[in-house]
């Protein structure tokens, strides 16, 4: 059985674990290791982390103890910042339980809709979600090099 829970500091070395493990299996197939060696070189410091448990809601979702999913929302831009799954326990509903979450979440902070840049691999999963598509986003890795992803929306109905 699979629940969600808000981070704690311990989790953010497991989270870091998680998103790198994520990025390497899971986006292979879609970017050249050099794309994805740039993203990941681009990663947030785990310092950014700690503080970002103090102004953005980032989710946890566990087996039992074990981290398998991650999520980020940064309220003051109605932006998820992150959604990561394990990548062997991706297909079992994790992913849409952490947008379930983070949807909600939204709702109740009276946001009309949210916006995430998804990794090229992702596409169909957040068309699935109810997203649309709304163009290409370059992100600009700290080596100069251009990492292709999809900018989505979401509208959140009111309550």
């Amino acid at each position: 059985m699979y629940t969600i829970r808000p981070a704690s500091v311990k989790d953010v070395d497991n989270i870091y674990s998680l998103i790198y493990s994520s990025v390497c299996l899971l986006c292979k197939t879609h970017y050249t290791q050099e794309k994805l060696n740039s993203f990941i070189d681009n990663l947030p410091s785990k310092l950014l982390y700690y503080k970002w448990l103090t102004d953005r809601i980032l989710i946890v979702c566990c087996e039992g103890k074990n981290i398998v999913g991650f999520g980020q929302f940064d309220p003051a831009e109605s932006f998820i910042d992150a959604i990561f799954v394990h990548p062997e326990h991706t297909s079992k509903g994790i992913g849409t339980k952490i947008i379930n979450y983070l949807d909600g979440v939204a709702q109740s902070l009276k946001k009309s809709e949210v916006k995430i840049n998804a990794s090229i691999n992702a596409t169909s999963f957040y068309e699935k979600c109810g997203f649309e598509q709304q163009g290409t986003f370059f992100m600009i890795c700290k080596d100069g090099s251009r990492f292709e992803t999809i900018k989505f929306t979401k509208q959140i109905p009111k309550d």
